[in-house]
């Protein structure tokens, strides 16, 4: 039976995200999720995912690229990757950045996060990563890193998944070797967010399963107010993790959801 974690990236980035997010925690579709601590609606959001700190993964999603109205720093993804393979980025400013979203964390849930990704990856950038895992040393941090270095390869999203896991994967799990982070060992969940099957997508995903396989997704209860480019993905997956049918795949291939801080 395979250990499978399910991961909701993007809470509090918006309500209709966070409450999707909540209901299928209650419902054990969930095992993790990652929040933007930039988001106005943080505060508010987090009070409603406190209570399920004992029972799910609750990290830090590092953000680089999404704009909030607090005026947070951000770049457009291809300038971040541009000025992150340059060594172009202001040391002071990322360090700074990166310390205020783990403050916002802590200081709302009142524990380190129990695990540390990125949106759109970000963390796995170098000069962002390096900054990253220096801090989290600095800090004794003693949960996990997601990474993309073993991924389950879709027939249709090879290219894409290649290409994100090249963008750091291996440099980031040897890091995190060096300084003794936990990493999941595999990693599923990338496809290009358009109209599909997600259900088959993810029956995939399960048919191929192995221990320690950590499984990003994105849900949301409707159609965000703010512009969203994979919006209707978001409502999509929803649809899907709320449904029978979910439990059903789960069950056929032998999964066993579990939170990825248990497996370690």
């Amino acid at each position: 039976m395979a250990k499978v974690c399910y991961c909701a990236d993007d809470f509090a980035m918006n309500a209709e995200i966070s409450n999707a997010i909540i209901q299928l925690i209650e419902r054990g579709a969930l095992q993790a999720t990652s929040c933007m601590t930039q988001s106005k609606l943080w505060e508010t959001a987090a009070a409603k995912l406190k209570p399920f700190s004992n029972q799910i993964d609750i990290g830090l999603h590092l953000n680089f690229t999404h704009a909030f109205t607090s005026g947070n720093t951000v770049f457009s993804l291809p300038a971040l990757m541009f000025r992150a393979w340059s060594s172009n980025l202001n040391r002071e400013l990322i360090t700074q950045c990166i310390e205020e979203q783990w403050d916002a964390f802590v200081s709302v849930m009142g524990k380190q996060p129990d695990f540390i990704d990125g949106h759109q990856h970000v963390h796995q950038f170098p000069f962002i990563r390096d900054i990253l895992l220096q801090l989290l040393k600095e800090k004794n941090f003693a949960g996990w890193i997601r990474n993309l270095q073993h991924p389950i390869y879709l027939p249709h999203y090879r290219f894409k998944t290649h290409m994100l896991s090249a963008l750091g994967s291996n440099a980031l799990a040897k890091a995190c070797q060096t300084y003794q982070f936990s990493q999941n060992e595999y990693f599923a969940g990338i496809y290009d967010f358009k109209q599909t099957d997600y259900a088959e997508l993810n029956q995939y995903w399960l048919a191929q399963a192995k221990d320690h396989l950590l499984i990003m997704c994105h849900p949301s209860l409707s159609t965000p107010s703010e512009q969203d480019p994979i919006q209707h993905a978001r409502i999509q997956e929803y649809q899907y993790f709320s449904s029978d049918q979910f439990p059903l795949d789960c069950q056929k291939n032998g999964i066993q959801l579990t939170r990825l801080g248990a497996m370690q």
